[in-house]
């Protein structure tokens, strides 16, 4: 008999690591005269400095934002982040999709913080 084993929500590790994320919901479209197809791709952004915080589960590279990784949220992890809605807010949506954070622990502030740092670093300033 094999044991089943148990995949940690990526929401519990994040938090218990206290890593600020957010989730991101991409919508995409394809319509033509006979076919029309919708689709979600649920998947959570952190700030690349803290990729190795977070032993044990796989953040990739996003194109054009180097601070940013990202992770696809698995089926399971998506019905935890609908049935915990409430403690995030939609901080953008457009046709191309919603972004979310915590209530109380905005994504951009720590982002564009380091975003600012970075810049300083490449023009050579304070």
């Amino acid at each position: 008999m094999t044991k089943k084993i148990e995949k940690i929500p990526v929401f519990d590790i994040l938090f218990e690591n206290e890593i600020c994320f957010a989730v991101c919901v991409a919508t995409s479209k394809f319509i033509n005269r006979e076919v029309a197809a919708f689709a979600k791709d649920y998947f959570i952004i952190i700030n690349k400095c803290d990729e190795e915080r977070v032993i044990g589960l796989t953040f990739y590279p996003t194109d054009g934002y180097k601070q940013i990784c990202q992770r696809s949220l698995s089926e399971d992890e998506i019905r935890i982040f609908r049935k915990n809605k409430n403690r995030f807010i939609k901080v953008l949506s457009s046709d191309d999709g919603r972004v979310y954070e915590l209530k109380n622990w905005s994504f951009k502030v720590p982002y564009n913080r380091i975003r600012q740092k970075l810049k300083r670093n490449i023009s050579g300033g304070d």
